[in-house]
């Protein structure tokens, strides 16, 4: 599994362990670093493998957690911290698909209310223990394994991980009511069409807000504009077209017209064009 050592997104979605239910990231940070980190479009679960972190998350008190603890993140957060000593840390981000089916499964035991509102702000700081515990120590340990059904067993123990935070108050609602929230949603139906033909003016209509709000409130979740949120989304889809499109094919399946201007957004996102993409990646000739 790949060590992270900044908090850089495009690295994040590079080398992140993903399977259906999770993506898997592993961040191996030197003594004193300091760093701004953000949880993006589902709730993260952070955990300390050795060290200590000092923390502000959503303009919270600092306060550090350590190995025996682990901090749920809601979507959108923003995290401040600092390391006084070699940290290694691992982080689960949980897919919608597992909460809705743990939920599905269990959500009448549990009584989730996902009608009520939640405060984005919010996280919860736990003490990782019980059955958790037991999980997550499951979990290192199939990543260290060269199993080849490594995807399959962190699925299981992730589907486990999950109901066992449903279970806690407080956990339960930042896993479950996030799925509800307007902006959420919005951010949904921009990926089930990879940011092509939806405009703005649509999105915020789907999200049933006027146009100045829902641009006004997705940039605070966000902390990017509704337009440069769709961008990079298309970007990121231009790279899978790239394996078996050209150059221009690609660009205009995105609903860019002006080739060079496609060209300049891959490049500024990416720091390479996207024929020395495909050169590099997919070995065209």
């Amino acid at each position: 599994m790949k060590s992270l050592n900044s908090f850089c997104r495009i690295d994040e979605t590079q080398y992140a362990l993903s399977t259906d239910s999770v993506n898997m990231l592993y961040y191996d940070l030197p003594k004193h670093f300091q760093g701004e980190y953000r949880s993006y479009e589902t709730p993260r679960l952070c955990t300390i493998l050795q060290g200590t972190k000092e923390v502000h998350i959503n303009q919270s008190e600092q306060f550090v957690y350590r190995k025996e603890q682990c901090v749920l993140l809601p979507p959108h957060s923003n995290v401040y911290m600092s390391m006084s000593e070699y940290t290694k840390a691992l982080v689960y981000e949980f897919s919608d698909k597992l909460v809705d089916t743990v939920s599905a499964k269990v959500g009448d035991m549990l009584e989730l209310n996902t009608h009520s509102q939640l405060d984005y702000r919010q996280f919860k700081l736990e003490g990782l223990q019980d059955r958790i515990y037991t999980l997550h120590a499951r979990a290192q340990e199939v990543l260290l394994t060269s199993n080849e059904n490594v995807h399959f067993l962190l699925d299981l123990t992730c589907q486990e991980m999950v109901y066992e935070l449903l279970k806690r108050s407080g956990c339960r609602e930042i896993l479950s009511h996030h799925q509800h929230h307007p902006i959420n949603k919005a951010i949904r139906v921009m990926k089930a069409n990879h940011g092509k033909s939806i405009s703005v003016s649509e999105l915020a209509e789907e999200a049933q807000m006027s146009l100045s709000n829902f641009s006004q409130k997705f940039k605070l979740i966000t902390n990017q504009t509704p337009k440069a949120y769709l961008t990079q989304l298309k970007l990121e889809q231009a790279k899978h077209y790239l394996g078996h499109l050209s150059v221009t094919d690609t660009a205009m399946e995105l609903g860019y017209e002006n080739i060079s201007h496609f060209i300049r957004l891959f490049k500024n996102q990416f720091g390479v064009t996207p024929k020395q993409f495909q050169l590099t990646q997919y070995h065209t000739h």
